[in-house]
């Protein structure tokens, strides 16, 4: 039989497969055109694969991103260390997890006078859209694959780990660590505690204590895998990032004679069968709002309603299912964040709490979810910026804008949080204008044209993306039409050799006008973002703390 069918990957490549309940592995693609001898003569599958965990062959049923798709790095990394600041299983992992050498001094600081933005500081921009403070670094921005900002930021990292070998409940722990670096402190900014057993408890300066108590969460004999992390002595190069990681193994996990097991299942059976019920709330509640049924501030309300009862349910039990519904929680916080409700705080705190558990399939879900609230981070700062640059710009500080403007515009291509009509591109044009007309009037240089073949360029892009968009008439985006007005009015007065200083005027008039109404959120600008309704310290303060 001859097969003539294109397919996406070849022979050698290394993809993800959809292993159902077993998620998601890693694999290699050994064949293509599998069958077996006992399938019918047409019946075959494009692809045999090797699995890398336990080298087992299967095959893939169709050529579909359901079943098998590309491996990205953030992929096989997310597989095969268990966080963004644990070791590689292999050295070829490490290509690009750094950033440009030297980019470290220059952005990162804990100068709250200079930030002002506290928990938002990622929105300026700097730092690769990471806090520009490390000793605020949240769990998404240490221990997500997606973030990775220890790395992206250059920051060395110290691991320190310890095996303290095998407990049994009822045992006493003491440990403080030993030939530990000159960081003695600061290891409660973001710990796994979810992972220690109840009746210990982790101490700031990297110590555990107390007594194993028995876990009703876990089988008879576990592992146990806690991570910490110090951010103390980030600027010293020798030290930087500290992860400390002690594992130990646990035995003789068994329900003493008062701890009623069958209460306890049906108490957590109760709460999963009410997640369950919100879960699907929430779903059919998007899908309304997908098939226009439903106007989006009452997609939010009911939404965010519904969000505050899943909420409710991973406060009252939150060790119910390993973290999956924090990470479900975090997940539906983005569907809001879409329709412009300040709140991927709540999308990064919660899907980062989720990464803590350590569960595997938490762990790829919630990092799936956290490869979109990045690219959030991205637009949000590329819109933050954007404001900015407008600052600037009526201030008169034109280079100052055209940098920020640029940089901005470098984040997403041109997009940002709701700014969808090419309007960084088209004031980083009109930034290029004004300073190009003022270096004019301070030169001996006639007719330099550079300044202009930028903004036109500048403003091309911004044309495209605004009819892409669909939004406007004939004439366009009225700011495009305008500029691009101003620039044909000053072409023909220095082609005159006719005075422009009142074109000027009128120029600069005009932007100050539209840099107003793009700031006042009025139309065809985006809304002014909305403020929280709960501050982030409140939220992050109702984290569960050490296991009951």
């Amino acid at each position: 039989m001859v097969f003539v069918i294109e397919y996406r990957f070849a022979v050698g490549d290394k993809v993800l497969c959809n292993l159902g309940e077993a998620g998601w592995k890693l694999g290699t693609i050994i064949a293509l055109n599998y069958r077996e001898t006992t399938w019918p003569e047409e019946f075959f599958a494009p692809y045999q694969v090797l699995v890398d965990d336990d080298k087992s062959l299967i095959y893939v049923p169709e050529d579909d991103d359901r079943f098998c798709r590309q491996a990205m790095p953030e992929d096989i990394r997310i597989l095969q260390r268990s966080d963004a600041l644990a070791t590689f299983q292999s050295t070829a992992l490490m290509d690009g997890e750094h950033s440009t050498v030297g980019e470290r001094k220059n952005n990162l600081s804990c100068n709250q006078d200079a930030n002002g933005l506290g928990y938002e500081s990622y929105r300026s921009g700097r730092c690769h859209c990471c806090n520009d403070c490390p000793n605020q670094w949240s769990y998404v921005e240490l221990y997500s694959e997606h973030y990775r900002c220890a790395s992206r930021n250059n920051l060395n990292i110290t691991r320190y780990e310890v095996d303290l070998g095998v407990l049994s409940v009822g045992d006493q722990l003491m440990f403080t660590p030993e030939n530990f670096p000159n960081c003695k402190t600061g290891f409660m900014q973001a710990p796994t505690l979810v992972r220690l057993p109840p009746g210990i408890v982790f101490s700031d300066d990297g110590s555990l204590s107390g007594v194993v108590r028995f876990d009703p969460h876990r089988e008879s004999a576990y592992s146990v895998e806690f991570v910490a992390v110090s951010t103390v002595d980030w600027m010293d190069e020798t030290i930087g990032i500290v992860r400390l990681e002690v594992t130990f193994e646990v035995q003789q996990n068994l329900p003493p004679n008062d701890f009623d097991v069958k209460s306890f299942t049906k108490r957590q059976s109760k709460a999963r069968s009410k997640a369950m019920e919100i879960l699907n709330n929430l779903n059919n509640i998007w899908g309304l709002w997908e098939r226009n049924e439903l106007a989006t501030r009452a997609v939010c309300d009911r939404m965010l309603k519904e969000l505050n009862k899943l909420k409710d349910i991973a406060e009252q039990n939150p060790r119910l299912d390993n973290g999956r519904w924090w990470a479900h929680l975090g997940g539906f916080h983005m569907n809001v964040h879409k329709l412009l409700e300040n709140t991927l705080y709540e999308c990064e705190l919660y899907l980062g709490y989720a990464l803590t558990f350590g569960d595997s399939g938490v762990k790829y879900y919630a990092e799936q979810n956290l490869n979109g609230c990045y690219q959030k981070r991205l637009l949000e700062a590329a819109r933050f910026m954007w404001y900015d640059g407008m600052e600037c710009i009526l201030q008169g500080r034109w280079d100052e804008a055209i940098s920020i403007l640029k940089a901005a515009a470098s984040k997403k291509d041109g997009w940002g949080w709701a700014v969808n009509h090419g309007d960084i591109w088209l004031c980083e044009a009109t930034a290029v204008v004004l300073k190009g007309f003022e270096n004019e009037q301070n030169t001996s240089i006639e007719n330099d044209n550079d300044w202009m073949v930028t903004a036109e360029s500048l403003l091309q892009k911004a044309i495209e993306r605004s009819e892409e968009s669909g939004v406007f008439g004939p004439e366009g985006h009225p700011w495009i039409h305008q500029v691009l007005q101003a620039l044909e009015s000053y072409k023909q007065l220095r082609s005159n050799g006719d005075a422009t200083k009142e074109w000027f005027e009128e120029f600069n008039s005009q932007t100050i006008f539209w840099c107003s109404q793009a700031l006042a959120g009025i139309a065809p600008f985006p809304p002014k973002c909305k403020e929280r309704v709960v501050d982030e310290a409140t939220l992050l303060s109702k984290l569960p703390g050490h296991n009951a």
